[in-house]
């Protein structure tokens, strides 16, 4: 199946999304163009996890310059299951941001820049949701949407907050 990209940043206001690209140029020039990530909860004066529309096209925005902890804000916004009543709901797309996510972050696992903030996020109380999401995601496609096994391997073996060394499954894994 393919995705159609549906584009709601125009949902956000203009000067939004202004102070938006000057925060992503910013970052991009201190990276010679490589990075950006966003990971505050805020953004001048949006909090991140308001169920709203322009926080939606925000998150997209980000998003889509490759900011990880917005591709599992925004993936976790528009899943149908998330009971906060965020405007707009999609599981195909929260699918593609969440996959994109978790794709990205494994490719910049050994990037020394990143890594061990994207390890804080991980055990992290905010990314407890982002992790049965992708649990859900992987019980319910990795064999029909072939997701790959890095990700199943990564989210098996991610301990739960703490630090316990369990996992989040279970212990009913997929391919093990």
């Amino acid at each position: 199946m393919t995705l159609t990209p549906i584009s709601f940043i125009k949902l956000a206001p203009m000067s939004l999304l202004k102070a938006a690209e000057d925060e992503i140029q910013a970052q991009l020039e201190q990276t010679d163009g490589e990075l950006f990530h966003y990971r505050q909860q805020t953004f001048r004066g949006y909090n991140l996890a308001w169920p709203r529309s322009d926080v939606q096209a925000l998150l997209q925005y980000f998003s889509d310059s490759g900011c990880v902890y917005s591709q599992y804000r925004l993936a976790y916004s528009l899943l149908p299951e998330n009971l906060e009543d965020w405007p707009l709901k999609s599981e195909e797309l929260s699918y593609h941001y969440a996959l994109n996510a978790a794709e990205m972050r494994l490719n910049l696992d050994y990037d020394g820049r990143v890594r061990t903030a994207f390890r804080e996020f991980e055990y992290s109380n905010e990314f407890v949701r982002y992790r049965f999401m992708m649990n859900d995601f992987i019980n319910r496609y990795a064999l029909s949407r072939s997701i790959s096994t890095d990700i199943i391997s990564h989210f098996k073996t991610l301990p739960i907050q703490g630090g316990t060394g369990r996992s989040l499954f279970g212990g009913k894994f997929l391919h093990s």
